[in-house]
C-alpha cells in the first residue's frame, strides 16, 4: 500500500507539466497574448527568459536576468511561450479517471473472501471458527 501512495504522489507531481507546453509564437502573438514570460532563442543559439515581454514595432523588450533589454526581432531565431496542451490535458483526465477507478476497485476488492456459512459465536463459543476454540 505504501508503494502505491508513493506512486500516486510522484504521478501527481509530474502531471502538472501535462497541461501546458512551450510552443513557438510570433512577436505579434506575444503582443496579443501578453504572457508573463517567454523563452527566446537568439541567433547565436543562446536561450534567455524574458520576463514581462512587450513588443514595440519589431523589437521584443523585457527583463533578462533582472536587466531591461531590447531584442530586435531580426536577431531572434525563435520565441516560445507557455500555452495549454489540449491533448496532454485530455490524456491526463482520462488517466486520472482510470487511476481513480482502479484504486476504487482495489479498495473494494481488498476484503477477505467469505468461506462457508456465518458462525454465531454468541450462542456456542465452543464451536470451530470461534475465538479461543
Amino acid at each position: 500500500m505504501r508503494t502505491t501512495a508513493v506512486g500516486w504522489l510522484i504521478a501527481t507531481a509530474l502531471s502538472g507539466a501535462a497541461c501546458h507546453t512551450l510552443r513557438p509564437v510570433t512577436l505579434q502573438q506575444v503582443s496579443i497574448a501578453k504572457p508573463s514570460e517567454v523563452k527566446v532563442t537568439r541567433g547565436d543559439q543562446s536561450v534567455v527568459t524574458v520576463s514581462g515581454p512587450q513588443v514595440l514595432g519589431d523589437t521584443l523588450v523585457g527583463y533578462v536576468n533582472g536587466k531591461f533589454e531590447e531584442l530586435p526581432g531580426a536577431d531572434l531565431k525563435q520565441v516560445r511561450m507557455m500555452a495549454p496542451a489540449k491533448g496532454r490535458t485530455t490524456a491526463l483526465i482520462v488517466a486520472t479517471a482510470v487511476g481513480v477507478a482502479g484504486f476504487a476497485i482495489l479498495l473494494t476488492g481488498s476484503g477477505a473472501p467469505a468461506t462457508g456459512p456465518m458462525i454465531d459465536c454468541t450462542e456456542n463459543a465452543m464451536q470451530a471458527g470461534c475465538p479461543g476454540y
